[in-house]
């Protein structure tokens, strides 16, 4: 199973002083969306805090409570400088790679980098009942909303990708490409299409993944670095680790111990 790590209370000091941050799992729909989140301030007070978001392959769908906004939207890159104005009230649905297309029809990369009004794709969503809603009526709405959308949807090729190769990950575009049965231009074109990145991109994803995976498990330790560079060209591996998290792997592992 795919299911890709966000680290917002161990990457910013801040961002935990200010906001809370959780997830929850709905298994009538989970073949498309792997969690439902929510975070919400503790204070009233007004502070800008940055919220790294890590990335993870994933288009979710996003309201924005307090400003009355619904929205799809991804990154093809970590971001370590989304910033957040407290007092605000978030929640949404983070969305298995490939079903962003698979619901709208429309290309991954118009949401990648950027924003898909929900408004702008369907026209069955009553939005001004819904934001006069509480903050929590207003999560069930939503997520109920959703699991209709799903229904009776099956997952195609590209919305399984993801999960095919979480544990066993090609090592080049090339196998990968052998594996799909693509050429490379195919490839290109198609993984563009349903997930709004590069083959290279997603290969380099799923491979963070499991290393954060590996490094914020119960048991993790230090020597735990060691195995998953079995994932990585080793002599790129702290590199890449701290562009994609900030931070390097003996320093995740610290955090998550403390």
């Amino acid at each position: 199973m795919y299911y890709p790590i966000q680290l917002p209370f161990l990457l910013n000091k801040e961002f935990t002083r200010a906001m809370v941050y959780r997830e929850q799992l709905i298994p009538e729909c989970s073949e498309f969306v792997l969690c439902f989140w929510s975070m919400w301030s503790k204070t009233q007070e007004q502070v800008r805090v940055k919220n790294v978001i890590i990335a993870d392959g994933c288009i979710d769908l996003i309201v924005d409570f307090d400003q009355k906004q619904l929205f799809f939207t991804g990154n093809q890159q970590t971001d370590f400088d989304y910033e957040l104005e407290t007092p605000a009230r978030f929640f949404g649905a983070r969305m298995m790679p490939g079903a962003f297309h698979q619901l709208t029809g429309l290309p991954a990369v118009a949401a990648m980098d950027d924003f898909v009004l929900l408004q702008a794709v369907f026209d069955d969503f009553d939005q001004e009942s819904f934001f006069t809603s509480t903050f929590e009526a207003a999560q069930k709405i939503f997520q109920d909303y959703l699991v209709k959308k799903f229904e009776g949807i099956q997952p195609n090729e590209f919305t399984q990708l993801f999960p095919r190769f979480s544990q066993a990950i090609p090592q080049t575009t090339k196998e990968l490409y052998e594996l799909l049965y693509f050429s490379p231009r195919q490839c290109q074109r198609l993984f563009a299409k349903n997930f709004g990145l590069t083959p290279k991109m997603v290969l380099s994803i799923l491979r963070f993944q499991k290393c954060l995976k590996i490094l914020t498990s119960e048991q993790a330790k230090p020597t735990d670095i060691l195995t998953v560079t079995n994932y990585y060209d080793q002599p790129h591996f702290n590199k890449d680790f701290k562009h994609h998290l900030g931070i390097t792997p003996l320093e995740l592992v610290a955090r998550y111990k403390n």
